[in-house]
């Protein structure tokens, strides 16, 4: 018998427009939270689509991304940021990179960058606090 394994913190990922009309691309995680990547921030909630909420039931928090290191859509796409995704590596438009890791989201401005734990841009705590 097999037994399918994965160690990818991220089991589906969706667009999704917030009642703002702004997209936003949402990362299911495994933990059963939601990772939504904008533009121009990070934000973490309790479950997948609760970022459509206008009253913002099951939102935790958030962070800004500094407006230098702001992410571009991918091509043709309303808020595809995330290219790419593997156990806790996120591979982002514009070349940048999310680590996850038990306790945070790091943003990072490169993939170097990120091997090397150096140059961090933002940090978004993942505890449910």
């Amino acid at each position: 018998m097999l037994i399918e394994s994965t160690s990818d913190l991220i089991s589906a990922l969706q667009e999704q427009q917030l009642p703002s009309g702004d997209w936003v691309h949402e990362a299911s995680l495994m933990n059963g939270n939601a990772l939504v990547v904008a533009a121009d921030t990070l934000a973490l909630f309790r479950r997948p689509g609760s970022c459509s909420d206008s009253l913002g039931n099951g939102f935790i928090r958030s962070v800004a991304i500094p407006a230098e290191f702001h992410l571009t859509p991918q091509a043709g796409s309303r808020a595809c940021f995330i290219c790419e995704h593997k156990a806790g590596y996120v591979g982002l438009t514009d070349e940048r990179v999310l680590l996850i890791t038990l306790n945070d989201v790091q943003l990072f401005p490169s993939k170097l960058s990120a091997l090397k734990n150096q140059g961090e841009i933002v940090r978004l705590s993942l505890a449910q606090g």
